[in-house]
Order: structure tokens, then C-alpha cells, then sequence
């Protein structure tokens, strides 16, 4: 029997190596199989566990903060030293506007402060001297005052002496008791005494309508203050003009407020500048971040703080990591120009998005606004 078979075999060999290599052939196809079944039960479950331990949306994109660079003022655009593309440093000059009639109007501004700081000086000289020469005047005139005073004290007494002596004299001059000659001494040495009481009086008059102009011109001095006080607010009202102009000298010089990057330029040299116009756009490469709007089935799972993977379209294999730093709190349909209310009644329910903000914790990394990104949120824990 086994010597039938083995003929067989040996009589039939290509039959018999036909259906060997068949059989190897089906258990290949079935190894195979297998393999193939068990990759396809594997990715399935790598990609269960990611659609339940991730959050993934591939529609997210580079934000940044884009500053837009304008003028406060009008003028011709001298000089524009950057050009797109270029990273400038704090401080840089991005462009200069025409300062001429700017300085010519702060030369002004600046002479005629001089001149009200010379009328002050001279003010305050005359003030200073009318105090003190005012002053002098209503001490000397006290003092000659005072001397008249006395002066009309000593004509008093010499004059009622006088009268009491003519009073004396004068019943006796009838009875012979007296001469004629002492009583016309007696009677010119009263009308002398009271001549002189009457010019001591008027002197004393004199002195005091003195010692009142005096004192009257002293009342300048406060009116010189016045006028000090005058010209000092003239020239603060001068100096702030002077101090406005200088500010929109500076102005016109326009520099990077930080680090950046120039984006777009809108203007040339030659071109007029309009205040409020823009002028260019620039960014701060160290300040962004990626926005990605998540479903609102999706956002309950997002926390502050998880691990992002992100993956950049314009680099094929750059992969960068991040985490959360903000859940928005509204959905992007209510920040939208034209709303949809719905006075049909016809309701379609769409899946609303909301906005998450992530935080690249890669250094040196090349994001530009504008680029979009794809992002994995680790929401396992």
C-alpha cells in the first residue's frame, strides 16, 4: 500500500509538489489574514482609546496679537526703513513723518517763553523794589511824622504860654501897671508862637498826607504780584503748547512698541499720512497661541490645563506641545456680524463651536498668525 503511494508520488511529481505548495500557500494566506486582522483589531483600538482619551479637531489656527501702527497726526511720510518681513526691536524707528513746520512752531513757542520768563524777571525786580522803596518811604515818613507831631506839641506850649503872658499883660497896659513896649512883646510873641503852632499843625498835615502816599504806594506791590501770577500762567499755557508740539515732533518719529515682526506696510516714503491712517502691521513672535474651536459635545472634557499635541500643516512632521489656557465662555455663533434668529419655526440643529485657547510651551518655535494646525487635547484625566 505504501509502496502504491509512494509510486504514485514518484510517478506523479509535479503533482504532488503542486499541492504541497498549495497547502504552504493557504496557511501564508491564512497567516496573513491574521496579521492583518489583528493590525486592523489593534489600530481600532488605538484609535477608540484616542477618540476617548482626546479631543482632536484639525481646523484650529495660529492667533496672535497683531498690532496696527497709525499716526496721530498729518504729515508727508519721509523715511520708511522697514520693509515686510523684517523682525525689528523695541524702540526701532518704522517711519518718520515731516517735522518742519512742527519745529518751526516749537522755535516759536519756545522764544516767546523766553520773553514771558524775562517779563516775569522784570515784574518781579520792579515788585521787589516798589516794596522796598515803598518800605523806606513809610519809615521816613513816620519818622517826620512823628518829628512834626512833636513839633506841634512844643508850638502848643509856647503858644499857651505866650497867650497867658499877653493875658497877663494885657488889663495891666490900661492901668500903666505895664509898659506899652512889653506888651507888644507879650502880643508879638503870641502871634509869633501861634504862627508857628499853625505851621507845626500844617506840617504835621504835611507829613501825614506823605506817610498815606507812601503807604498807597505800597498797595503796588501786590498788584505786581498780580501781574506776576498773570505771567506765569501765560507762560505754563506757553509751555504746554511748547510741550504738545515736542510730543507731536515725537510723534512723528513712529517706533516698534515691542519686539516684532513687520506683517504688512501700507504706506511708502512720499506718500501723505492722515492721522488715524494705517501705516503697517507688525505681531510679537513670542506671543502666540493656537485657537481651536471644539464641539460643544466635546467641550465638557476640556479642563485648563491640559496637554495638547500640535501638529503644523506648513512643517510635515513638526510636532509641538502646548496646554490649555482658556475655555471660552461663549460660542462663536454669538460673536457672529449677522445673526440667525429663526422667525420661521423651521429649526435645524447645528453642533455649536467653542473657543479654546492654547498655550505653546515649545520654544523657539515657528508659528505665524494665520497658519492652521491640528490639535490633540489629552483629556484622559
Amino acid at each position: 500500500m505504501s509502496s502504491e503511494i509512494a509510486r504514485d508520488f514518484v510517478g506523479d511529481g509535479k503533482v504532488g509538489r503542486s499541492g504541497l505548495l498549495g497547502r504552504v500557500q493557504n496557511r501564508i494566506g491564512l497567516v496573513v489574514l491574521l496579521l492583518i486582522l489583528l493590525a486592523a483589531g489593534l489600530s481600532g483600538a488605538q484609535w477608540l482609546r484616542q477618540r476617548l482619551t482626546h479631543v482632536v479637531e484639525n481646523d484650529a489656527q495660529v492667533a496672535g496679537e497683531v498690532t496696527t501702527i497709525a499716526s496721530r497726526v498729518d504729515g508727508w511720510v519721509m523715511t520708511r526703513p522697514v520693509m515686510e518681513g523684517d523682525r525689528v526691536a523695541k524702540g526701532q524707528v518704522l517711519a518718520e513723518l515731516d517735522t518742519r513746520d512742527a519745529k518751526l512752531r516749537l522755535a516759536t513757542l519756545a522764544a516767546q517763553v523766553a520773553a514771558t520768563d524775562a517779563q516775569i524777571r522784570q515784574t518781579t525786580i520792579q515788585r521787589d523794589t516798589t516794596q522796598q522803596t515803598s518800605d523806606a518811604q513809610i519809615a521816613d515818613a513816620q519818622a517826620q511824622f512823628a518829628a512834626a507831631g512833636a513839633a506841634v506839641e512844643v508850638a502848643t506850649h509856647l503858644t499857651d504860654n505866650a497867650r497867658a503872658d499877653f493875658a497877663r499883660a494885657n488889663p495891666l497896659v490900661g492901668r500903666g501897671d505895664v509898659s506899652r513896649q512889653d506888651w507888644d512883646h507879650a502880643r508879638n510873641a503870641l502871634l509869633q508862637d501861634e504862627a508857628a503852632l499853625r505851621q507845626a499843625q500844617a506840617m504835621t498835615v504835611s507829613r501825614q498826607a506823605a506817610l498815606t502816599l507812601a503807604i498807597a504806594q505800597l498797595g503796588q506791590v501786590p498788584m505786581l504780584a498780580q501781574q506776576i501770577e498773570v505771567l506765569h500762567g501765560q507762560r505754563d499755557a506757553l509751555a504746554s503748547q511748547a510741550d504738545q508740539v515736542a510730543q507731536e515732533i515725537a510723534d512723528r518719529t513712529l517706533r516698534a512698541p515691542y519686539d516684532a515682526i513687520v506683517d504688512r506696510t501700507f504706506i511708502h516714503a512720499g506718500d501723505y499720512a492722515q492721522a488715524g491712517q494705517w501705516l503697517m502691521m507688525l505681531h510679537d513672535p513670542n506671543h502666540v497661541w493656537v485657537e481651536a474651536d471644539v464641539k460643544e459635545t466635546d467641550v465638557s472634557r476640556v479642563r485648563v490645563g491640559d496637554k495638547v499635541t500640535v501638529t503644523v500643516d506648513a512643517w510635515s512632521g513638526l510636532v509641538l506641545h502646548g496646554r490649555v489656557l482658556r475655555v471660552g465662555t461663549a460660542a462663536t455663533n454669538q460673536f457672529a456680524l449677522l445673526p440667525s434668529p429663526n422667525p420661521s419655526g423651521n429649526f435645524t440643529k447645528i453642533t455649536q463651536r467653542v473657543p479654546v485657547r492654547i498655550a505653546i510651551d515649545t520654544p523657539e518655535h515657528p508659528l505665524q498668525p494665520g497658519l492652521m494646525v491640528e490639535v490633540s487635547i489629552d483629556v484622559a484625566d
